[in-house]
């Protein structure tokens, strides 16, 4: 590979202990590290489709602030502050590995060893500081000021991505999958950052419908909703694209799809709306 990088003492550690998971290590042999990280970019956005389906759901309990806040003290302890924590893990390795394919695709930087080294490195500082927020709770920051950098730092990279990618032959939906991506890059590592920085701004009920009546938080959210809901529809149809022959099978499946992210953005926009 290009500019190939000295393994450290640390790295070969840990590719060894991997060398010991059966799944693993056979995949790893047969068919390269490439692979494994592609089939993960791939489970992490699987896994990340799920809980945006299970944070709409939990979401919609906004209409009976004391049904949510209810469920929110049910969910207040250390098995689930875990598990959402574990959240973290796909929500940084997709958004990273997502801006290692672009700069692949667009920018044919190749330094691979390099971009990983940093990539896994930049993922576990900010799995450590989610972590940190998440047992002090006391972290205060304006929402206006956080989310205004967040979007502006989304539409400069996403501005970047539009130029670039718009004069390829690429078909419009895999042009917008990457614009997209390019602006949830820096939105959904920020979302999970500032709701998880204090308890209350992402489990307390009043809280929440305070934050959700500035007309610029409303406005960021049901464009957030949009063009996630477009992300990961695409994402799903690209998963299964690849194993199934056009036919009417992927075209059902496709259709499923559609009709699943259109229902999704209906309760998603009606909460924000409504709310």
């Amino acid at each position: 590979m290009e500019n190939a990088l000295k393994i450290t003492k640390v790295e070969s550690y840990i590719i060894s202990l991997m060398d010991k998971l059966p799944i693993l290590s056979y995949y790893a042999n047969s068919r390269g590290w490439s692979f494994l990280i592609s089939w993960g970019h791939r489970l992490a956005g699987l896994t990340l489709v799920g809980y945006m389906f299970a944070h709409i759901y939990t979401l919609s309990l906004l209409f009976s602030p004391a049904a949510f806040d209810a469920d929110m003290k049910l969910l207040h302890n250390f098995v689930f502050s875990f598990l959402e924590w574990c959240v973290a893990i796909p929500v940084i390795f997709h958004s990273l590995n997502g801006g290692r394919l672009i700069l692949y695709e667009l920018f044919h930087v190749r330094a691979e060893e390099i971009v990983i080294r940093f990539m896994i490195i930049l993922g576990l500082i900010y799995i450590f500081i989610v972590g940190f927020f998440f047992i002090e709770e006391v972290q205060q920051i304006s929402a206006t000021l956080f989310w205004s950098i967040t979007v502006t730092v989304s539409l400069i990279a996403c501005v970047i991505i539009l130029f670039k990618i718009w004069v390829t032959d690429n078909s419009i939906l895999w042009k917008l999958q990457r614009i997209t991506g390019a602006f949830m890059f820096p939105m959904l590592i920020g979302h999970m950052f500032f709701m998880h920085m204090n308890y209350l701004t992402g489990h307390d009920s009043k809280t929440i419908l305070e934050r959700i009546q500035n007309p610029f938080i409303k406005g960021m959210d049901l464009v957030f909703i949009v063009l996630l809901l477009f992300h990961a529809g695409y994402g799903l149809f690209s998963i299964i694209a690849d194993y199934i022959k056009p036919g009417l099978l992927l075209k059902s499946l496709t259709f499923l799809i559609i009709i699943v992210m259109a229902i999704s953005a209906f309760f998603g926009i009606r909460i924000v709306v409504a709310l």
